[in-house]
């Protein structure tokens, strides 16, 4: 009787059943985080895109715009891909548990990056960054911090509300490739022979288990080439910057990619890694944690160039070369180090 009532208890914690109290909260978290995240991305856009409106911006310069690079890519990213995850969620149907958790997670990962980068903005505005550039149109972005700050504490304390109602834990009993095949079959119909046809070949290949197994290979490719992108919209944005500078920017945006991607990977669970090595997994937490550090280092070139007493700022590109890529490579070594040293049996 007690392991028939377990295994209910546990069926119960796999699905949300309709009418259960926390699919109307849920619902509540995703609709706001993803105003949040569309009224970030116009207003990012405007500050760092528009000349006329960048002039004055408190927050144009490093570190602070170097927040923001990022987050203008990847927040509507995310958006993206929870939104076509979200498709298969239906009102009249019961939800499985790790699907809500991990779309919930996405929308959560959103607000945070959003958090973030109005943290920095309004850090901008307290240290009175780039004061002589300011001009008439500054106090205006400053009060246009406030509603983007509302919308964004009350996403996060949905989301918090919402995780105090959800039974259980669905950990490790699903990922996003799981649901690769439904959405296929959603989008492209029950009647559809090529959708039928496509829906067969990845359910019964083996494309989701190489997908699995070489994630980290894939999310390297998958960054170089969103570097490249970045890196070429800047140049013909702005002017061929050079091919030294050219490598540098798609260096540093693939690394922030890669250990964005991986990070998320292991928050978000869009493909579950399949059992590893001590040293191989140690190797891939270095990698992705130097990775991370090379914007990072980027953002605080001037503040480590000081701290090092070699002088106010870095004032050449060799000099933002070798902050950049020793602090990665420090950054790297230690922390495998660490993590082997920690994880030896």
């Amino acid at each position: 009787m007690c392991t028939i009532a377990a295994m209910r208890d546990d069926m119960t914690n796999d699905h949300l059943e309709v009418g259960h109290p926390a699919r109307p909260v849920a619902a509540a978290a995703l609709w706001t985080s993803a105003a949040g995240a569309a009224a970030f991305t116009v207003f990012a856009y405007l500050t760092t895109q528009v000349h006329a409106v960048r002039a004055g911006s408190p927050w144009q310069d490093d570190p602070f715009d170097t927040v923001v690079t990022f987050t203008l890519f990847f927040v509507p990213l995310l958006v993206a891909l929870g939104a076509v995850r979200a498709l298969l969620c239906r009102r009249d149907r019961p939800l499985p548990r790790y699907r809500v958790e991990q779309v919930l997670r996405t929308a959560l990962v959103c607000t945070l990056l959003v958090a973030a980068t109005l943290a920095a903005d309004w850090a901008a505005v307290a240290a009175r960054a780039d004061r002589e550039l300011w001009n008439n149109g500054t106090p205006w972005l400053v009060a246009s911090l406030l509603p983007l700050t509302g919308v964004t504490a009350a996403g996060l304390l949905l989301h918090r509300r919402t995780v105090r109602l959800l039974p259980g834990t669905a950990r490790g009993r699903g990922d996003w490739l799981d649901d690769v095949v439904p959405l296929v079959n959603m989008l492209t119909g029950r009647h559809s022979r090529v959708g039928r046809k496509l829906a067969v070949l990845i359910g019964h290949s083996n494309v989701l288990g190489f997908v699995r197994s070489r994630f980290t290979a894939l999310a390297a490719a998958a960054a170089l080439a969103a570097g490249l992108l970045v890196a070429t919209g800047l140049a013909s944005g702005e002017g061929w910057p050079g091919m030294l500078l050219f490598s540098v920017e798609t260096t540093v945006f693939a690394c922030g990619t890669f250990a964005f991607v991986v990070i998320c990977n292991g928050a978000l669970r869009f493909a579950a890694p399949p059992p590893t090595s001590r040293v191989r997994r140690a190797a891939r937490i270095a990698t992705t944690t130097g990775a991370l550090a090379l914007p990072i280092s980027l953002a605080l070139r001037d503040t480590i160039w000081q701290l090092l007493g070699l002088g106010n700022q870095t004032d050449s590109l060799g000099q933002w070369a070798v902050v950049t890529l020793a602090g990665a490579l420090l950054t790297g070594a230690l922390t495998f180090s660490v993590v082997a040293l920690g994880t030896k049996e």
